[in-house]
């Protein structure tokens, strides 16, 4: 998506109406052009590019571009327009109308553009940070010739400048950067080149032209390193030659800071001893009024303080260790609040518009129904109806393939079962969920495919769910995977719902898919933090600690795949006030979505009515909402 124009035109303060009347005709032929009356008083920081009429008495010195410079370090461009007189102005200003030439680039006048190098903010992990700054010597190592900043394995690396490719290195070196490559850029006759390490899956060449914001690679682990050299002007003493700090090169215009915990408090000046301007809460988009580089470099830094722009314009300082970098534009592909429903129960599937403002729906599909049946065209008459209506209200469905959908009935003792009796059920398994697979394949119906539910439940605590060793279930999901690829190339299919706690269902998981084939794995990693609540919130529902516990754990999985939260909510406490519940659930979905909302692919909870088993329904047993959860859960 391209970017907004950001666009500021200074205009003198004296006789501003007449210059404000010449230019007019400019800010009506161009889209998002803010006038800006003289440069006192006002923070020109706030744009990327400037059109600065230069007239008698309206710059220091007379000069707007050591002006700007000096005084607004971030702005990009300056586009200088020398005019004594509204009327030169409005010459000037006429002739890039007619040519629809916002900065006058088409003109063959006298040099009146001056651009400074800037670098894109290179990398899709969120949330945005700079781990280690240059020249950074902790630890006693080697000055940092560049930058270390966050990374996930597998995210995608762009380049931050438009440029050729230098030089590609898939071998890694002495240098220390793994995979990296260099690319080369050209400005005002300066060259420079800016190195992307620990890169995987590159995806550029030698000699090719990129533009920023072009993919060049994928990250390789959690951080990359970016380093700019400067031929002939840049420092000694570090591993590469000529380097420059690239902190102040970086300009991310759509950069955006968000509270990490409700209730952030801003203050008049850097300290918590100054007055609190205002609160702001974890939805809150704040606009950094410093550097971006410089304020990548503090955010999630204990002792520092960010001078910010709340979305009511209040202008403060928050604490940077509360505060995270993310774009403007940041957010999942899809919302990820969601419900478990069952179609099996009276309440348990509500009419679509019941659900406004909820991003998926999850339920068992039930084949066996108690009794061992095998009927696919029952089950198939009995769920499709439902899965259409809110498939076509626009919520995603994710069916859950379980010991119901094939197995429940067939002969096995789920506490006797071993290696070949796993491997007998697995055929047959698989055979069954690709015939249901097939049925919806291509309609647009079904978004995801769960196989299994709970299966590194320790077989001591097993009571709905049915266990296996993480081998098993390895073997298992690979094949089901390949049953449904085979006649649905595009649905998501993840693991069951892990239960047990972190460390260990990480640990089965890992287990289960080293059982597995090469190049078959899940499109996602599943669990249930039940007994888990978001950091700091002050209700009686973490036991077993937080949700980013949980998280830290879950996302090195699979590094390169979303997480899915497919049952979460408060078990076997029917009678708690909905008052309660509320603040756990919002609390909940504020830190997933601030935290890691580029890595949680759906939140579900368990479950819409009282009495679907244990869980802590939205409605009640007589199908009423039970306020404020209700409406507050379904706004998303």
């Amino acid at each position: 998506m391209a970017q907004p124009i950001s666009h500021a035109l200074v205009l003198p303060d004296k006789d501003f109406n007449a210059w404000y009347r010449a230019a007019e005709p400019y800010t009506k032929a161009f889209e998002r052009v803010a006038v800006v009356r003289s440069p006192a008083g006002n923070d020109l920081n706030r744009f990327r590019n400037v059109t600065a009429v230069q007239a008698p008495g309206v710059w220091f010195q007379n000069d707007a571009v050591a002006h700007i410079r000096r005084a607004y370090p971030m702005v990009v461009r300056i586009d200088v327009i020398r005019a004594t007189t509204p009327d030169d102005l409005a010459r000037a200003l006429a002739a890039r109308v007619q040519n629809r030439d916002r900065y006058g680039e088409k003109q063959d006048a006298d040099n009146h553009l001056f651009d400074r190098f800037t670098l894109d903010w290179p990398s899709d992990a969120r949330p945005a940070r700079i781990l280690r700054g240059f020249g950074d010597t902790q630890g006693g190592s080697q000055p940092n010739e560049g930058l270390d900043i966050t990374a996930q394995a597998g995210v995608d690396v762009m380049a931050g400048a438009a440029g050729t490719v230098a030089t590609v290195v898939r071998q890694p070196t002495a240098l220390g950067y793994g995979q990296y490559v260099q690319i080369a850029s050209t400005l005002g006759g300066q060259q420079y080149l800016v190195t992307y390490g620990h890169l995987q899956n590159i995806a550029v060449s030698m000699g090719q032209a990129v533009k920023a914001g072009d993919v060049i690679a994928q990250s390789s682990g959690e951080r990359l390193k970016l380093a700019v050299q400067m031929p002939g002007k840049g420092q000694s003493g570090y591993v590469l030659p000529d380097v420059v700090d690239p902190t102040p090169m970086i300009y991310w215009q759509d950069l955006r800071l968000r509270p990490t915990d409700r209730g952030l408090r801003i203050r008049q000046r850097p300290g918590t001893e100054f007055d609190v301007l205002a609160q702001v809460n974890a939805s809150d988009n704040l606009e950094t009024l410093e550097p971006h580089g410089r304020t990548l470099l503090k955010v999630g830094r204990e002792n520092e303080w960010i001078k910010v722009r709340t979305p009511a314009g209040i202008e403060g300082y928050g604490a940077a260790w509360f505060l995270e970098a993310v774009g403007l534009d940041d957010a999942p592909a899809t919302n990820i609040t969601g419900v478990n429903l069952d179609i099996l129960h009276p309440l348990g599937k509500p009419e679509p518009a019941r659900l406004k403002g909820v991003g998926w729906v999850r339920f068992a599909y039930n084949v066996s129904m108690g009794r061992g049946s095998m009927d696919l065209d029952a089950a198939y008459n009995l769920y499709q109806p439902h899965i259409r209506r809110y498939a076509e209200a626009g919520i995603k469905v994710l069916l859950v393939l379980t010991h119901q959908t094939f197995g429940e009935g067939q002969g096995y003792i789920w506490p006797q079962m071993d290696r070949a009796k796993w491997r007998d059920l697995t055929g047959k398994y698989a055979d069954v969920v690709r015939r249901i697979a097939q049925r919806y394949a291509g309609r647009n119906q079904v978004a995801a495919y769960q196989i299994w539910n709970e299966q590194d439940t320790p077989p001591e605590l097993a009571v709905a769910a049915v266990p296996m060793p993480a081998e098993d279930y390895g073997y298992l999901l690979a094949e089901s995977i390949k049953a449904i690829r085979s006649v649905d190339q595009s649905v998501q299919i993840i693991t069951g719902g892990h239960v047990n706690g972190p460390r260990q269902a990480v640990q089965y998981a890992r287990k289960a898919f080293v059982a597995m084939p090469d190049g078959i794995r899940p499109d996602g990693v599943a669990f249930h933090p039940y007994g888990r609540k978001a950091p700091n919130s002050d209700v009686p529902y973490g036991p077993f600690g937080t949700i980013e516990n949980a998280m830290l754990e879950y996302v090195r999985a699979l590094p390169d795949k979303p997480v899915w939260i497919t049952e979460w909510g408060v078990l076997d406490r029917p009678n708690d006030p909905p008052e309660l519940v509320t603040r756990y659930a919002v609390d909940f979905l504020a830190f997933l979505k601030s935290k890691y909302r580029t890595r949680v692919a759906a939140a579900m909870w368990y479950a819409w009515a009282d009495g679907m088993h244990n869980g802590y329904g939205l409605v009640n047993a007589n199908d009423q909402p039970k306020q404020p959860l209700y409406d507050r859960f379904l706004k998303g």
